[in-house]
């Protein structure tokens, strides 16, 4: 029972492990190679004598004229096969013969062992004898794989045939005696027991498995299989007939060593891709979709708050910050850094956190700072002093760089943050690595604010493209360009099958002419062939008549963003009061029209990010309200739906975290 209750339980394990992303998107591998390591259950069907000459004469010890006797008896037999587990490794290589079909090996050692029991009765006693046996075996295993057989199901199935050389083979046999006037004993019988003509091994191979990309070269294949055996372990009559089957996982383990100009294989039949737009919608301040027949552009005097996220994020056991997470001054020149002249974008703000931070130390000479390094909680935690090393390396490039007195800055470790991401999920274990801000001056860590007039607004704001594609191989890549009067807007980039794109649409980015965008969607094949789709949306720049004979805007925008909400918190804390009380209040007059916009990243499902959004904006509008009442308000949470920043790095899921106040106000 207990080796069944094993089995079942190391089955269901695989299938789960497999079931939970069968539903990924199908990644066809290239021409490969690598190693593979697997274990097995072993399942011995076995139909051995217990009793054989060479047994017999050896049987020795207190109950040895008990055993002697059953051993004169004939015909007795192993047929209670158990579970052993058994451990394989060796080199695999695989290749394409048609984007479906691949062939594959391995070649390695299979550990195969075997372990079975039999119980013998005369009267009232009884002898109960185990037997385990050892036959290893190289194992040389040629395999066809099946790729993409049913679109976008990343599974694909192996039927292949094993062929094994024993390189040794062994055995011993224990038996138990009991009568009812003894205790049982246990008598060793025989010790590593050669096992007689044993002979190829031969079984097919049946399984499943499922690729991951780990890297551009680097792959993992995770696989479960089944051995059903051909052959007999031995073809000696005593150990006639005896196979072992197995059940097996693994993994592969494998890099790309396809030439760069080597073409992927076709199909068999058609492989033209043929791509579409189903529908090209725009989305309110509300997350609602609605036909989009022309984006209205105006100016207005526009006011953008640029909000902080007090981290520094690092590589994984990394002590400083590379070049994607933070932008680091490597001059004596980087003391004289300058605010103003930073991109209007949050996340380029966001990535010289130090640099604002190192400028705003100098202007105020009262403030003292605090950094507090801190680790994953995972692979980093072995890893010794690497929070405070991190802590003491964001010092140093302060002091050196900006001049500023070391006795002004303490530095701290930990090992989780204090208000730290998941756990659970990648890029929530990626943002815990990181070093913490907090200063005695909220200065410091101010949000920047930038006022302008006459900035190009356009309404709808978003614009969400849903494409598709049509054809019966794989999709290589794909792209969205965007141009106006063929001037590129936006770029957006990607794999496999496409889902919906958005386009949100800063500040500035449409001309003023009344001229339209331009859109084109392009699929490749992954045989070089490629289809495109193209449509325009007609631009009406409504101040383009007033501004020639007035020069002024119609009316004003305040854009504030709060990027202080804890992963997966919708609470208001003290600085979230702080920022509405100081920045947004006092741009809400009586006629101004407010709109309220939660948000959140893509961790976690849609439907619960939905519902976090939706309390983030619910909790600022009960504030602004409560201060402010004679604002028309609305308030609403479109979740991950409607992305406000990219969310490759950690900078910008924190500031996806955000609630949204647009403030329209008239002029009177």
């Amino acid at each position: 029972m207990r080796s069944l209750l094993a089995r079942l339980a190391f089955m269901i394990a695989c299938v789960s492990s497999i079931s939970t992303i069968a539903s990924a998107q199908a990644l066809i591998p290239p021409t490969r190679l690598g190693f593979s390591l697997g274990a097995g259950l072993n399942m011995g069907s076995p139909s051995q004598q217990v009793w054989r000459p060479e047994v017999a004469r050896s049987i020795s010890g207190p109950d040895s004229s008990i055993l002697r006797s059953f051993a004169s008896e004939t015909g007795q037999l192993f047929t209670q096969g158990a579970s052993e587990l058994g451990f394989a490794a060796g080199v695999y290589v695989g290749f394409p013969i048609t984007n479906t079909i691949h062939l594959s090996g391995r070649v390695g050692y299979n550990g195969l062992n075997a372990h079975a029991d039999a119980m013998q009765r005369r009267g009232d006693t009884s002898v109960t004898s185990s037997i385990h046996s050892n036959v290893p075996t190289i194992e040389l295993t040629p395999t066809l794989e099946f790729y993409d057989l049913i679109p976008g199901l990343n599974l694909h199935p192996i039927l292949g045939l094993e062929l094994g050389l024993p390189i040794a083979e062994s055995q011993s046999q224990k038996a138990t005696a009991a009568t009812p006037a003894q205790v049982s004993r246990e008598t060793q019988l025989t010790r590593d027991a050669t096992i007689p003509n044993t002979t190829l091994r031969a079984a097919i191979m049946l399984g499943v498995g499922y690729t991951i990309q780990v890297s551009n070269s680097m792959f993992l294949q995770p696989e479960l299989s089944y051995r059903i055996p051909l052959t007999n372990v031995s073809t000696a009559t005593e150990f006639s007939p005896w196979s072992i089957p197995q059940l097996r996982f693994g993994v592969n383990v494998f890099f790309d060593i396809s030439s760069k100009d080597e073409q992927r294989p076709q199909r068999t039949g058609s492989t033209a891709v043929t791509a579409g737009m189903d529908r090209v919608v725009a989305l309110d301040n509300s997350g609602r979709e609605a036909p989009v027949s022309q984006i209205n552009v105006e100016d207005v005097t526009y006011t953008e708050m640029f909000p902080f996220v007090p981290y520094v994020f690092h590589g994984e056991n990394q002590t400083s910050p590379d070049a994607s997470m933070q932008r680091l001054q490597t001059d004596r020149t980087s003391g004289e850094f300058n605010i103003d002249r930073m991109p209007l974008d949050a996340i380029e703000i966001n990535r010289n956190l130090l640099n604002v931070i190192g400028s705003r130390m100098r202007s105020i000479g009262q403030a003292t700072l605090t950094i507090t390094g801190t680790h994953d909680g995972k692979g980093e935690a072995r890893t010794a002093n690497l929070s405070k090393q991190r802590a003491d390396n964001a010092k140093q490039y302060l002091v050196s760089n900006f001049g500023i007195d070391a006795g002004r800055i303490t530095t701290e470790a930990r090992g989780l943050p204090v208000r730290a991401s998941s756990a659970n999920d990648p890029e929530g274990i990626a943002e815990n690595r990181r070093v913490e801000f907090s200063s005695n001056v909220p200065d410091i860590l101010a949000p920047i604010v930038v006022t302008a007039d006459n900035q190009r607004v356009a309404q709808p704001s978003a614009i969400v493209f849903y494409p598709t594609v049509t054809t019966q191989d794989s999709i290589a890549s794909w792209s969205l360009n965007v141009t106006q009067a063929g001037r590129s807007l936006r770029t957006i980039n990607g794999a496999g099958m496409p889902k919906s794109l958005t386009w949100s649409i800063r500040p500035n980015e449409l001309s003023d002419a009344q001229v339209p965008v331009d859109w084109e969607f392009t699929a490749n094949g992954l045989a070089g062939e490629s289809s495109s789709v193209t449509g325009s949306i007609p631009v009406d720049y409504l101040s383009s008549v007033r501004r020639k004979t007035e020069n002024l805007s119609d009316k004003t925008v305040d854009k504030y963003s709060l990027i202080l909400f804890d992963f997966d918190k919708a609470e208001m804390t003290a600085d979230n009061r702080r920022i509405l009380e100081q920045m947004v209040l006092p741009a809400i007059k009586s006629n101004s029209k407010v709109t309220i916009i939660g948000y959140t990243d893509r961790i976690g499902s849609d439907d619960h990010n939905l519902k976090l959004s939706r309390e983030r904006a619910a909790a600022v509008k009960a504030f602004l309200s409560s201060q402010a009442k004679d604002a028309q308000y609305t308030a609403t949470g479109v979740g991950e739906q409607m992305p406000i920043f990219a969310q490759e790095q950690p900078i910008g899921r924190h500031l996806s975290r955000t609630v949204q106040v647009v403030i329209e106000t008239p002029r009177r």
